[in-house]
């Protein structure tokens, strides 16, 4: 068991996240560029650092929870930085959503100093990170992830190794199309069969029943749409951090995308619209704004 964990980014999933390793018995240490954060950081229990190289000079592991990959370079690489204050042999565990060559970039420079780094994306969302149950992609050395596996385990249910340093956030992005897509088609047919005359809850229940199965269906619709709330957790413009990463990543190995190039401008509408800092599921009610129709269960 690790003697103090290092917890960077305290914002709204890394709170549950930290909150779960301190009741599990870890001592934390904790830094955010936000000071209510810190203030909310030090109610739970963690102690507060004054910055990520101060935290580093203490803690071993360092976990990163940051809004995206440009962040993550200025915390680990930046003045006074995670870098200047580690030591040789201390483990980064990146679980921001990042881009994967950025990611293995920091890996490089970490490694000159004698460093080691895991990137371990989640899913799941802030309902299931305040119940401990995050699905974690890892990448990196497998002998790193059985030794942090414990802690992995405490924030999630399920821990799956993917690859080489870098391949977690590759999984991340795939995965995060993929939800995309499937909350976007499904309210795109689920707009088609309102407008028709269907009932929409009878509509869900035979998706559900049907090849046309899916996590929308399972959970999204029933829980947020149906019920007009929309309160899915995870915010239009943060899926659309994921479908950019996936777009660049296509990019640089020349894979066409044609599904999710689509998904990916139907989203970017969306955040135009207005819809950037509510519920991704909120795409329903830009389609109900073309199609004149309204889905109700």
């Amino acid at each position: 068991m690790f003697d103090l964990v290092g917890f960077i980014g305290v914002g709204t999933m890394g709170t549950p996240m930290a909150e779960k390793i301190i009741a599990a018995g870890y001592k934390v240490v904790a830094f955010d560029s936000v000071p209510e954060a810190l203030e909310r950081a030090r109610d739970f229990g963690a102690e507060i650092a004054a910055s990520p190289c101060e935290l580093a000079e203490r803690c071993n592991p360092i976990i990163t929870m940051l809004p995206n990959s440009n962040i993550v370079e200025k915390v680990v690489l930046g003045p006074r930085g995670i870098i200047e204050g580690a030591r040789a042999g201390t483990i980064l565990i990146d679980m921001s959503t990042a881009y994967p060559m950025s990611t293995m970039k920091i890996a490089e420079e970490l490694s000159s100093k004698g460093m080691e780094m895991l990137d371990a994306p989640v899913s799941g969302g802030l309902a299931k990170a305040r119940q401990g149950t995050l699905s974690i992609m890892v990448g990196g050395k497998a002998e790193l992830v059985e030794q942090c596996r414990p802690l992995f385990q405490v924030m999630g249910k399920e821990v799956f190794h993917m690859g080489s340093v870098g391949s977690g956030h590759i999984m991340k992005a795939v995965n995060n199309v993929l939800n995309a897509c499937n909350v976007a088609a499904t309210a795109e047919v689920m707009t088609l069969a309102t407008k028709a005359g269907l009932n929409a809850r009878t509509v869900v229940a035979v998706l559900q029943a049907s090849t046309g199965k899916n996590w929308a269906t399972e959970c999204k619709f029933p829980k947020f749409v149906l019920t007009r709330t929309f309160d899915d957790g995870f915010r239009m413009d943060l899926l659309m951090k994921d479908l950019d990463i996936a777009a660049t990543l296509a990019r640089d190995l020349n894979v066409p995308m044609f599904i999710a190039s689509t998904i990916h401008q139907i989203f970017g509408l969306g955040i135009s619209q207005g819809y950037g800092e509510k519920g991704h599921t909120t795409i329903v009610q830009l389609m109900e704004k073309w199609a004149g129709t309204t889905i109700e269960g």
